[in-house]
């Protein structure tokens, strides 16, 4: 059901609870999973440390899925995060995104938007979005 994923990764303790769902849920489903990081900086020196930082990240949640016996890839892209994950699940053709939340409380999403709210009123596939119980 779920042959492909796309996983956006903030980097962060946020991802936690995704990573783990979906170590239990592509076993099932035997799914290949595409972990994507999406950086959207102002300069270059932020961009470049946050680039190195990305890829370490990226290499490091997916020797948790090959341990697992799950086949992963990692992109990092730039830009507007929700732009680039609606156009990578597009292409990817991908049936399911899955991401963890912020949990933010409903103001703050009204007023400042949310990349996983955005992502979800935007795609037509599936997407599973899992609150974290980090703050």
């Amino acid at each position: 059901m779920y042959d492909k994923i796309l996983v956006p990764l903030d980097g962060t303790k946020i991802d936690n609870v995704i990573i783990e769902h979906l170590v239990k849920l592509a076993k099932i489903h035997h799914s290949h999973l595409y972990l994507i990081r999406v950086l959207h900086y102002h300069t270059r020196d932020e961009l470049a440390h946050e680039t190195e930082k990305t890829k370490k990240y990226l290499q490091k949640t997916m020797d948790i899925f090959k341990q697992n016996g799950i086949p992963s890839r990692s992109m990092i892209e730039y830009g507007e995060p929700e732009r680039i994950i609606v156009e990578k699940a597009n292409e990817l053709d991908v049936d399911l995104i899955a991401l963890a939340t912020h949990g933010h409380n409903w103001l703050i999403d009204i007023l400042f938007g949310s990349v996983a709210h955005k992502i979800r009123h935007t795609v037509s596939i599936p997407v599973l979005m899992i609150r974290s119980k980090e703050r």
